[in-house]
């Protein structure tokens, strides 16, 4: 049998003003028809440039297809002529994103992009293509597909826009896929019912994939072969298990190693945690629902509701939920970015909603962020020195010599080389600016520094390389973290304490190790449940979560999660639980009330 898509002796280069530079040189690829080819590699390692090659959407100049054929079922298109490439862009071969929100023209209402797809290629009419993308809705599993249709793409939640992005790709007749990193923006429970989905619809439509990604947890669960991009260069290829369970190249090796974020080791004597440095005491953050030009009477956005929380110094408190949980608004508030609907938060013993604005600015002083995509987060037309000397100058009142002197020690502190300070931040890889980012957050001496998402916008060696110089950091500089992520990973490695969040509230909350070995609330065993790892054979072994989040407008009666959960009873639906000591931590769930676990082992009397 002719293997349906084949990359034969590749080579592109990139035009410079130090001459032309090879950036991809690959030999072969071969992916059979209604199989999924896994290629994996680092930041900067060629995967992207691979994908516009194939779309024929590689700018030329700079790049410049040297040699080498792109074979689809047969055809080489790289012979093709543009028109011959437009008619074969989304009929024969399409590409999902991995941001959506990117893709979809935001003036315009989801069914109309669908229905424009449709008319496009057939002639049919308008009320045709409706059904059909009506149809193509449904089969992409998003409910209440009449209503998706009127919407605009920024009503939707982030995993319906990439089911909708899913939808169009098939709705063109594509018989190629290329998914490039589809679920790097979403939570775990999201992520695992989108790899469901792609599995499904490739069975379906006997669609072929070439599936992109850093992440080698997700390429177990999905791909049947692989690929290892390592600058520019396939070094090592085969069956999926073959290769995640017996790794012949040098980097392979290291790629699977650094996907392993086992937990950091126990602490030693010197670093047990001091007194309580943040204390959070039933705090609420309602934001009122407005409409064009008033707040609709008594009708709320309870983002965060009754959180109550404990932290000490030298410890990480990791923070997991999925998106709308409530976390950033949790952190928001916490840095008073948002003024509290109730509760009160004392930091290093003062109650920060109390303080005047001067001793609130100390404050803040003592508290430093670092955000998840450091691609938005530094400003483009700054110097790094500019960046990280930011803080400084509305802290800190130094010398020009000083003050170059101190940018410089924070940018060795984070392992760049000083003299990085005079360039822009499009100079470094997305692993190096979010070291900038760290600098940034340390220039001024913090006690508290909140990481959210601090390694969600970059490959998995760049990751592993982040978190080990957190740690390192931590223990120098005698730092207490919050730290906020989808990867539960990552949170286990770095955690000391987590809290599970769901719809405003914890619902779980305890020591980091005790939590991953043995949850109790049935969100938690169904968030780990979601998580692919190295191991995964299949996307049929991860367990999605059923139905939506509901709104935090109107959130259900009783415990938030009781529509979604497997183990739901009569009281769920009426009563919130109380938060309950389990076996080493808390859980807010009916299931551990001393009168229903005694009720539950009482003997069946026929």
């Amino acid at each position: 049998m002719n293997p349906y898509f084949t990359i034969k002796d590749l080579k592109i280069n990139h035009k410079t003003f130090e001459g032309s530079k090879n950036v991809l040189d690959i030999d072969n690829i071969t992916i059979n028809k209604g199989k999924t080819y896994g290629l994996v590699g680092e930041s900067n390692a060629g995967k992207t440039v691979l994908a516009l090659a194939i779309l024929r959407l590689l700018a030329t100049p700079p790049g410049e297809i040297v040699s080498g054929e792109i074979l689809l079922n047969g055809e080489n298109l790289l012979k093709k002529t543009e028109r011959e490439m437009t008619r074969i862009r989304g009929k024969k071969i399409a590409m999902i994103f991995q941001d959506p929100m990117s893709t979809l023209n935001p003036v315009l209402t989801v069914g109309y992009q669908m229905k424009q797809i449709i008319l496009k290629d057939r002639n049919i009419y308008s009320k045709e293509a409706e059904r059909k993308a009506i149809e193509m809705i449904n089969k992409v599993k998003i409910s209440d597909a009449e209503n998706i249709m009127e919407k605009y793409p920024h009503e939707l939640s982030g995993g319906q826009r990439q089911r909708i992005i899913i939808g169009m790709a098939l709705l063109c007749g594509a018989e190629f896929i290329i998914a490039d990193e589809p679920t790097r923006n979403l939570d775990v429970t999201i992520q695992a019912g989108i790899l469901k989905l792609i599995s499904q619809l490739q069975q379906e439509f006997k669609v072929t994939v070439l599936f992109i990604a850093n992440n080698l947890g997700l390429v177990s669960a999905v791909c049947d072969e692989i690929g290892v991009l390592y600058k520019g260069q396939i070094v090592e290829r085969g069956n999926i298990r073959d290769v995640m369970e017996n790794p012949q190249h040098e980097y392979t090796k290291i790629l699977l190693e650094a996907a392993k974020t086992k937990r950091k080791q126990e602490k030693e004597a010197d670093q047990e945690p001091g007194e309580v440095i943040l204390k959070v005491d039933n705090l609420k953050k309602y934001f009122p629902v407005k409409n064009e030009f008033f707040s609709k009477k008594n009708l709320f956005v309870k983002a965060v509701d009754d959180v109550s929380l404990e932290l000490r110094k030298g410890e990480v408190l990791g923070i997991v939920g999925e998106s709308g949980c409530g976390k950033s608004t949790l952190v928001n508030t916490i840095l008073c970015l948002h003024e509290p609907t109730e509760g009160k938060v004392i930091f290093d013993g003062h109650d920060v909603y109390s303080l005047k604005k001067e001793a609130l600015r100390k404050i803040r002083k003592s508290i430093q962020i670092v955000f998840q995509d450091p691609y938005w987060s530094l400003n483009p037309r700054m110097l790094v020195k500019n960046i990280i000397g930011e803080p400084l100058k509305v802290h800190e009142h130094l010398k020009s010599d000083e003050y170059i002197d101190r940018i410089q020690n924070l940018m060795e502190t984070v392992g760049l080389p000083k003299e990085g300070v005079f360039q822009y931040p499009h100079e470094f890889s997305g692993g190096q600016r979010q070291r900038i980012a760290i600098a940034r957050s340390l220039s001024v001496k913090p006690k508290l520094v909140v990481l959210d998402e601090p390694t969600s916008s970059i490959d998995v060696l760049s990751q592993a390389f982040i978190l080990k110089l957190l740690n390192e950091l931590k223990k120098k500089l005698h730092l207490t973290y919050v730290l906020i992520s989808h990867d539960l990973g990552v949170v286990n490695y770095m955690s000391d304490k987590i809290i599970v969040m769901y719809l405003g509230k914890i619902v779980e909350y305890g020591r980091a190790e005790t939590i991953f070995n043995n949850p109790k609330h049935p969100y938690t065993v169904a968030l780990f449940n979601a998580i692919p790892n190295l191991k995964t054979r299949s996307v049929e072994d991860l367990v999605a979560i059923q139905g939506d989040v509901p709104s935090a407008i109107n959130p259900p009666e009783g415990c938030r999660f009781h529509p979604r959960c497997t183990q739901c009873m009569d009281i769920c639906k009426n009563e919130n639980p109380e938060m309950l000591e389990v076996e080493g931590r808390y859980a807010a769930c009916h299931l551990y009330r001393s009168d229903i676990m005694e009720k539950a082992l009482e003997p069946i009397v026929s």
